[in-house]
């Protein structure tokens, strides 16, 4: 099939979780999330292998973990389309929802493993999306472009507020603030702190009110344009009327604790796992509580109560650490089957990797294959966002990016140079957290092709 041909036909109803696969084909790829009502952050070992079967029958024998609580499926003949969803609604996992203009998961940091948590921010996630999920209401083409919320139990802010439409944090006594407009792309906004110290029966209103004004203005671009065009003191008061004509049910639901001492994190490469290597951990999950996590990172985490024996690359942490991932290096899927992506992320996030290692480096590193920025570059501690100039592709480069704050753009350099680049920045972490940008700029200007950024 011609790729303009799929593109009319998948495009408009990408909330629906089917994309198009680059080039001429009757390939699609499957964008995954955990069904109504489950915590869209537990993948129990089942359903890893269930995922690993259909991958090694319909797919390419991989899989994509994403930064948003998603699993993707590749290189899925269109012809099978329907006898892989199936397949899917017998495992609890549903591709609705998962993109394009939908509100996505709302996701949780899992608090029920983590000791710093002060409130159940699963149950909170499980209130406020059930409004959502499967709504035409708030999906396309009422709802003019995707929403993304995130519940953060602690001041760490592990589910990075910093770029969401809505990122709400657990504070002091049991309230909470409200950070929104942020988000990334071609205009990279930085969320503000819209409402400070709510009631936590506030939020579902906040949330629906944000998604109803978005619709309102039927703005395409994004809630960060809708802050943008009022101001945050008018947005927030035009919010708070809103909210006085919303009705909640009342919700409760608590989560489990779970009780790990320990907990193995396996690393993807650029999100890329083989299903060898997923059932290999489903099954050192079944043999522990059962289930793993993907939440905010391309990574899988195992909590633990046995002795594990395997071959597998992991990092041993404790809850306590849960929120620090030092050493990531995080990726978009990149132009082996994205449209619009410049260049092969995964390839560079494997040579990302390899340089951190030889300098013995624990700097995050964030990768996105074009100006779209899904691989989130702007909030890495270092950041390279694939743009072309004069025909060539290039990474602009950015630094100091963190869970609540854009990083700084510093300057660009041709794709190729990316390696040179991080090795000089990898040995500077104190510099780039702090984003002494002269510094950085007098470091780098004599790596070939780099230019500063004006």
């Amino acid at each position: 099939m011609r790729f303009a041909d799929k593109y009319k036909v998948y495009y408009p109803q990408r909330f629906k979780g089917i994309y198009t696969s680059r080039g001429d084909n009757d390939l699609v790829s499957v964008r995954i999330r955990q069904k109504e009502g489950r915590d869209p952050s537990k993948w129990t070992s089942e359903q890893l292998n269930s995922l690993c079967s259909i991958s090694d029958k319909y797919g390419n024998g991989k899989i994509h973990f994403t930064t948003r609580g998603d699993v993707e499926l590749y290189g899925i003949h269109e012809s099978d389309l329907s006898h892989v969803i199936d397949l899917l609604d017998k495992a609890e996992l549903d591709p609705r929802d998962s993109c394009g203009a939908s509100v996505r998961n709302v996701m949780p940091c899992p608090s029920y493993l983590c000791p710093l948590a002060k409130i159940d921010a699963v149950s909170l996630s499980k209130r406020i999306s059930r409004r959502f999920r499967h709504n035409p209401q708030y999906e396309y083409p009422l709802l003019p472009k995707r929403i993304k919320i995130t519940v953060s139990a602690c001041e760490k802010g592990c589910a990075t507020p910093g770029i969401m439409d809505v990122g709400i944090v657990a504070t002091k006594y049991g309230k909470f603030d409200v950070y929104v407009g942020g988000g990334v792309g071609d205009h990279a906004f930085q969320s503000v702190k819209l409402f400070e110290d709510v009631e936590e029966s506030d939020l579902e209103r906040i949330s629906i009110a944000i998604a109803d004004l978005l619709k309102i203005e039927k703005e395409k671009r994004g809630f960060k344009w809708v802050l943008n065009k009022y101001g945050v003191q008018k947005t927030k008061e035009i919010l708070e009327t809103m909210m006085n004509n919303i009705t909640t049910e009342v919700f409760r639901e608590e989560t489990e604790r779970i009780n790990a001492e320990r907990i193995l994190r396996f690393p993807t490469r650029g999100g890329w796992l083989t299903t060898a290597e997923v059932r290999e951990i489903a099954k050192i999950s079944a043999e522990n509580f059962g289930f793993v996590v993907l939440f905010n990172k391309q990574v899988l985490d195992v909590p633990v109560k046995v002795q594990v024996n395997t071959t597998l690359n992991y990092q041993m942490i404790s809850p306590e650490d849960y929120g620090d991932l030092k050493g990531d290096v995080e990726s978009c899927i990149g132009n082996d089957f994205c449209p619009p992506a410049i260049v092969s992320t995964n390839t560079v996030a494997e040579g990302v990797s390899k340089v951190l290692k030889e300098e013995g480096s624990v700097v995050n590193v964030k990768i996105s294959g074009c100006s779209h920025s899904c691989g989130r570059h702007q909030i890495g501690e270092i950041g390279l966002g694939a743009s072309m100039r004069d025909g060539k592709p290039r990474f602009k480069i950015f630094v100091g990016g963190d869970n609540f704050r854009l990083g700084k753009e510093v300057g660009e350099v041709d794709a190729d140079m990316y390696g040179e680049v991080i090795r000089r920045l990898s040995k500077v972490e104190d510099m780039v957290k702090n984003q002494q940008i002269d510094e950085i700029v007098s470091l780098l200007k004599d790596v070939p092709s780099f230019t500063k950024s004006d």
